[in-house]
Parts: C-alpha cells; sequence; structure tokens
C-alpha cells in the first residue's frame, strides 16, 4: 500500500504547478484527435456534459420576457445548434490536476451565461471595460477572498498573482479549499479555482511573490496593471511596491481584515501622495526585510494607527511569539474584506469612485446590541491632599531640636542651590516625593505622600529610597561649599511628614568627605540610561570602584550579577513582575496616568513623570506602547490569560547588560530605605563619573515587598503564587534574605549618553522659606 500511496504522490506532484485548463474544440480535426488520446489514456476520471442545461440557459436568457414551455426547448436548442452534433458544440475543458472534463459553452456564450446575473448592476458596457483592465494581487491568504470575488464578477481581463508560500493546514481558517491541496502553492490553489469557475479569465502566477527582479515584469510585463491589490505579510515589499505604483499612476488597495478596514491610495489621481497615507515616511524598506512576527507588529501598528485597530486584535499582538505564532485572522473578516477589495475595485476601474482614504465597515459597530453594558473603568483615588506651605510650618513647629554652637546658619541663596542639587536625584517614575522648608537655619525635608502615592510605593519604602538620594545630593554638594550637612531622621510614624531635620556646621577634614566630593560634578549629569547598545564587559577595576563608593554608606551591601544564565534567570524574573504590575489594575492605571507622559507638551507642563521620548524607543515600538497604554486591551489581554509580551522589554534590556547590580542592607525599615537611597546615589554617581550607563529594573523589589511584607495587598491570589514562586528563584541566585531593605536592582552598560533626560518641577514648587508664608 505505501508504495501506492507513493506512486500518487509522485503523479500529484508532477502537476503540482499546473494551473492552466486543456481546451478541446472538436471542430478541430487535431483538437479531437486529442482529447481522443487523452481519453484512451486513463487520465480522465470525472467526465461532466451538462452542455444541453447550458443552453437552456442561454436561450432563455436571450428572450427573458418570453415564458418558454418545458416541452419548447427542445426545438429551440436545436435551432440553435443549426445541425450542428451537440457534443460537438462548445468546447470541451480539461483540468489535469482533478482530472476532470468538463463541456460548457465556448467563451463568448459562456461569458453571456455566467455574467448574465450582474446585470445591471453591471452594465454590459461596463462589463466589456472590466475585461480590458489587469489588476495584480500580491499575498493570497486575503488576496485569495478579493481574487475569487473578483473573478465571480468578472472583473478583470487578466489577473496577477503573487505570494511564494505554499498552503498549511493552519490557513484553511480563512482560505477556501481542502486538505488535498496542502502543499500546493496559493498561486496555483487560487488560480485553479478561478479556472473552474471561468477557464476563459487569463490568470498569471508568480511563484516567488513579488521580488525586486520580478517587478518590473509584475507592473508592466504585457500591458501595465491598472490596479495593485496589497495583502502581502512582507512590510518591506509593501512599501517598495508602493513606490514603484506611486512611480506608474497605480492605485493602491488594501484590506486589513480587521473592523472591515480597506485602505485606498489613488496614485494615478495624486501623484505626490505620501505612502500608506504618510505613516511610515521614516520607515526604511531595507531595514526592515525580514523581521519576526513579533517585530513587524510595531511597524504594522504605525501603518495602520493603534487607534485603528479592533480591541481583539491589539491583544492578540500582544501574545505574537508568545501564546500564538502570528496575528490571528477569520474567515469572516477576511470574506468581508474579499466583497469590500472587489467592490471598490470595480468601481475605480469604472471610473466611478475616486478618493484616497481609509474606511470601515465593522461589523462590531453596526451591527450591536442597542443596550451596551458599561465597561468598568479603573479609577484611583488619592487619600493624601498635596503638601502646603501652612502644612510644612505647622509640621515643623512640632519637632524639637537642641541647638548646637558650632552651627552654621547658610543664606538662602546657599539653600536654593542645596535643594537645586537635591532635586536632581532619580525618583520612581521621576514623582519628586520631596518638599523642602527652611526656617532658622534648619532646612526640613518633607514627604509628600500625594506626589509620591501610587502602586510601587508600597510602605513608603520607594518614598524613602528618592529621599536619601535627594539628601546625599544635598550633601555632596554642601560639601563643596564648604559645609557639612547632619540631619536627625523621623522615618518611623505612620502619619508623620517630617523626614529629616537637616542642619549645617562648618567643614572638617574626614576620609568620607575627600571620598564623596568629586561626585558633585556628576549630580546634574547623572541620568537614567535606558539605550540599548552592543553588549561590552566593564572592568573589575571599574565595578570594584562601584562597590567602594555604594558601601561607604554603613550596612550596605552591594553585589553584581555577571554569569550568563544568572543574567537571563534575572531577566525573566524581571520581565514577569512587569508583566504581574501592568496586568494589575492599579500598576496599570499608575504607568498611563501617573508615570508616563505621553507627549511632549504634556511633560513640558508637568516637569515630573518619563516622558515617553526619553525611553529611547524607535517609532515602531513607540507605536506598540499606545497599544499597552490601552486598559481594555490590557483587560483583554487579561482575559485571554496572556501578556508574556509584557515582560519581553526586560529580556531585551538585560541582554546588553555588561552586569545587573543589587544594592541592600539587612533589616527591613524606613531608615535603611533611606540610607539605602543615599549608597545608591552615590552608586549612580561614580558610575556617571564613569562613564557608565545605569537603568533601574525596580518591579520585583516592591513586588517582593507586598508578599514578604505586606500579605500580598493589592495582590491577586495567583499572582502571589507566581511572585512567591519568582522570590525563591531570586533568592536563589542574590543570596537574599527576605528581611533584607532591597533598594536598587539596576543594569550597568555602556552606552552613548542619551539626549533627553526627566524634567524636574521648579524650585519655587518644591522649597519655601519661612518668611514667604
Amino acid at each position: 500500500m505505501k508504495a501506492r500511496i507513493n506512486a500518487l504522490s509522485d503523479a500529484s506532484r508532477q502537476i503540482q504547478l499546473t494551473y492552466r485548463p486543456t481546451f478541446f474544440r472538436l471542430d478541430n480535426p487535431s483538437d479531437r484527435s486529442a482529447l481522443d488520446g487523452l481519453l484512451a489514456s486513463g487520465d480522465v476520471v470525472f467526465a461532466h456534459d451538462e452542455i444541453h442545461g447550458q443552453l437552456r440557459e442561454l436561450i432563455k436568457m436571450k428572450s427573458p420576457a418570453v415564458k418558454i414551455k418545458e416541452t419548447d426547448y427542445a426545438d429551440l436548442i436545436n435551432s440553435h445548434l443549426g445541425g450542428k452534433d451537440i457534443d460537438s458544440y462548445g468546447v470541451w475543458v480539461y483540468y489535469p490536476w482533478s482530472r476532470r472534463l468538463v463541456h460548457m459553452l465556448d467563451k463568448q456564450e459562456f461569458i453571456q451565461v455566467r455574467s448574465n446575473r450582474n446585470q445591471y448592476k453591471i452594465t454590459k458596457k461596463e462589463q466589456d471595460e472590466l475585461a480590458t483592465k489587469i489588476i495584480g494581487i500580491i499575498g493570497l491568504s486575503v488576496g485569495q477572498s478579493v481574487a475569487l470575488t473578483l473573478a465571480m464578477e468578472r472583473g478583470f481581463g487578466e489577473l496577477r498573482l503573487t505570494d511564494f508560500d505554499t498552503l498549511e493546514l493552519s490557513n484553511l481558517n480563512r482560505i477556501r479549499s481542502g486538505v488535498h491541496n496542502l502543499g500546493i502553492p496559493k498561486v496555483v490553489i487560487t488560480a485553479r479555482e478561478i479556472a473552474e469557475i471561468d477557464p476563459f479569465l487569463h490568470v498569471i502566477c508568480y511563484f516567488d511573490g513579488l521580488t525586486e527582479e520580478n517587478m518590473d515584469d509584475f507592473f508592466t510585463g504585457n500591458g501595465k496593471i491598472d490596479l495593485l491589490v496589497d495583502e502581502c505579510d512582507s512590510l518591506d515589499i509593501k512599501i517598495i511596491s508602493r513606490f514603484k505604483a506611486r512611480d506608474l499612476g497605480i492605485p493602491v488597495l488594501m484590506d486589513t481584515s480587521d473592523r472591515g478596514m480597506l485602505d485606498v491610495e489613488r496614485f494615478d489621481l495624486e501623484p505626490d501622495r505620501p505612502l500608506l497615507h504618510g505613516t511610515i515616511d521614516n520607515v526604511d524598506p531595507k531595514t526592515i526585510r525580514g523581521l519576526s512576527t513579533e517585530d513587524k507588529i510595531p511597524v504594522m501598528l504605525q501603518m495602520l494607527g493603534i487607534e485603528n485597530i479592533s480591541l481583539r486584535a491589539k491583544a492578540s499582538m500582544l501574545e505574537v511569539e508568545q501564546t500564538i505564532n502570528t496575528w490571528p485572522q477569520l474567515a469572516s473578516s477576511v470574506v468581508l474584506g474579499g466583497a469590500l477589495g472587489a467592490d471598490v475595485c470595480r468601481r475605480i476601474l469604472l471610473d466611478q469612485f475616486h478618493e484616497s482614504g481609509r474606511y470601515y465597515i465593522d461589523l462590531d459597530e453596526l451591527i450591536s446590541d442597542k443596550k451596551q453594558t458599561d465597561e468598568k473603568v479603573h479609577t484611583k483615588h488619592n487619600p493624601f491632599a498635596p503638601l502646603w506651605k501652612e502644612d510644612m510650618k505647622s509640621l515643623s513647629a512640632g519637632v524639637k531640636l537642641e541647638t548646637l554652637p558650632d552651627d552654621i546658619i547658610p543664606d538662602n541663596e546657599t539653600i536654593k542651590q542645596l535643594v537645586s542639587a537635591a532635586s536632581a536625584a532619580p525618583s520612581t517614575g521621576n514623582d519628586q516625593p520631596w518638599k523642602w522648608f527652611y526656617k532658622n537655619g534648619v532646612l526640613y525635608l518633607f514627604h509628600d505622600e500625594f506626589r509620591s502615592f501610587s502602586f510601587g510605593d508600597f510602605q513608603k519604602t520607594a518614598s524613602f529610597i528618592s529621599l536619601g538620594a535627594a539628601y546625599e545630593n544635598l550633601s555632596i554638594h554642601a560639601l563643596n561649599l564648604g559645609l557639612e550637612p547632619y540631619y536627625a531622621l523621623f522615618p518611623d510614624s505612620s502619619t508623620e511628614k517630617v523626614v529629616a531635620a537637616i542642619r549645617f556646621r562648618a567643614l572638617q577634614p574626614k576620609r568620607e568627605t575627600d571620598l564623596v566630593k568629586p561626585l558633585d560634578s556628576a549630580i546634574f549629569r547623572r541620568h537614567t540610561n535606558r539605550l540599548l547598545a552592543p553588549k561590552s564587559s566593564v572592568g573589575e577595576d571599574l565595578l570594584s570602584r562601584l562597590k567602594v563608593m555604594a558601601e561607604s554608606i554603613p550596612g550596605v551591601q552591594l553585589k553584581y550579577f555577571t554569569d550568563e544564565a544568572d543574567l537571563r534567570s534575572l531577566a525573566m524574573i524581571i520581565g514577569a513582575c512587569d508583566k504581574i504590575r501592568l496586568l494589575n489594575p492599579e500598576g496599570h492605571y499608575d504607568f498611563v496616568h501617573r508615570e508616563m507622559r505621553w507627549t511632549n507638551e504634556e511633560a513640558e507642563r508637568t516637569r515630573d513623570g518619563i516622558d515617553i521620548q526619553t525611553l529611547g524607543l524607535g517609532h515602531s515600538l513607540m507605536a506598540a506602547m499606545g497599544v499597552i497604554r490601552s486598559e481594555k486591551v490590557i483587560n483583554a489581554v487579561k482575559e485571554l490569560g496572556g501578556g508574556n509580551a509584557l515582560g519581553m522589554l526586560a529580556m531585551r534590556t538585560v541582554s546588553t547588560a555588561s552586569a545587573l547590580c543589587l544594592i541592600s542592607l539587612p533589616g527591613y525599615s524606613l531608615k535603611n530605605f533611606f540610607e539605602g537611597g543615599r549608597s545608591m546615589e552615590r552608586f549612580w554617581l561614580e558610575a556617571t563619573n564613569l562613564n557608565l550607563a545605569i537603568h533601574p529594573l525596580i518591579s520585583p523589589l516592591y513586588l517582593f515587598s507586598r508578599i514578604l511584607h505586606g500579605n500580598g495587598e493589592g495582590l491577586e491570589e495567583a499572582n502571589i503564587r507566581e511572585l512567591s514562586m519568582l522570590r525563591e528563584r531570586f533568592n536563589k541566585i542574590t543570596g537574599s534574605g527576605n528581611n533584607d531593605a532591597e533598594v536598587f536592582l539596576a543594569k550597568i552598560a555602556i552606552a552613548e549618553e542619551p539626549v533627553l533626560k526627566a524634567h524636574r518641577l521648579a524650585l519655587e514648587d518644591i522649597l519655601v522659606f519661612d518668611g514667604e508664608i
């Protein structure tokens, strides 16, 4: 049996690329002889002779107003045959791929009958005009539907099909074909089906798809095409083909099989029209050639516009190459696209439609429940009020400090310099949670909880890291002004907003002073560097200098991780935590509304948050950020059980790291987080002086705190279980204890300095002098 099956398979492969039938007209002796030979060979397995029924239709069509009696058809048909043998009338057509022989009317009568039902939606004159037109179609997953609909309407005279791919089983959810065609080129399948609908339509197949080598022939060989239908997946070909179409003045149609969107570009009427309506002016076809499916998605988002894509499509795009292989398409959408494409093709070719644009037949909107349920949108109430001048004066009055004889009272201008340096410190999401009040030689540092209230500031730990870093900047700058600051720390009250009271005395020579004073030059240059540069090694001498600086704060421990296996494991942990954060309603809300600044105008106006431009993303990935921004998309992803792509940016980030580092202190307390913030800032300033790029990756730290010190507060049970497993892996790699104050997890790399840096609040918004109240 196996040998027989192999023999049959070999025979099938011999005709795998055949898509044109053979015609036999029996009044031609050579055709009659050839048909006799074909029948004798045994190749014909099925013969279909329905010529009598076709003649009946032809007779009826010629006299539509006459009610012909059933008994009259025989005489009318004989009269039409004019004495010719019915078996020799018309043409016999052999389809070698199915081994079928079909007897049918010859070309003119066949066209008359087959297109009869088009009248008068398409007039005879219009039908004749369409028969002179040449259409090119690139890509046949969606293009097949357009091609077959055009063929059924007889909307062309010649059709040029390009696709390099063969039919796969997963294509059968949207391509009209059968399992017997698996492995057959899509161009052949489409051309065969057209030939079986109408063997007189002229179809040309390009088996390699559209390439630079065959492009001229496709567009202009034996006559220029009149219209291009683009349904290909290759983004570079989408762009290159449009350049060619524009140069030749050829209109382009594209159906997206999502929301019934049809894209029309009338390069025949607008020779200077930007490609794809100006959405890809910054995209170079050479740079996007060969992109993976995952990497294509941001470019597609840019081309189509995030706001124009359906909710399910957006959610699915985050799952490509995570839980699905490629973006999904449905037969219903593809068939709808075939109808829309064929209709607009016809009207363009008949000079009945002249516009460019994007048009939608969105069935979800057109056919929907009249009574829509309101979707719950997550909102977050900030329980804290802004910290005003009067509040700071009142709160500071309750602080009792012993006056020391060697205290110095700096003037207001010096205090401005010091607070300006302090405000250059980093903070979670650039929230800048500090306020300063200067009175009688004492500078009070306040925690403005209205600014820091967020999912990431669990139990104030993130804020105290930022406040410690701000104090460290102030301290370093003070040393370079000849002042030695010292402070009383008040971190333990759950309601008290006063963090520290800072006083100053004359600078005395100390070893620690000499160590940190050089950091002053880096205070206003320090920045988060998210740029991806090629991976390179950082010398042990530089890492050692960073360690000495970080651990110059008593109790601090700095650990490095350079082993590739450890880096990959840590990247997976960070990515998983990023995913948990973004799928969490509060975490996502903070990311969108509190942390990110989505436009330059918003960043300039607020002077806080993270300007999206500082992320160092290309235009395409910037478009992808718009998908993550949508709460509805995130909810849909969550319902689908997906979201792995939300952690992929961490994987990319760590892949170019020279090392990761972790700063921690033993003992989970706000005082230790404050001191840890001082250590972090010393480390970061030293890295800046050494021209090293630092990129914080802190989502694991504040999520782990929730399960270790907050009984999973704000997390779903599934998140708690996952974070518990992630914590075990994290401890194994880092040697951390569950009661440590984990302050800073960051990437160390070598990269160019970014042009854009984070904004800072104006000094007058964060510093108040007693006399101003």
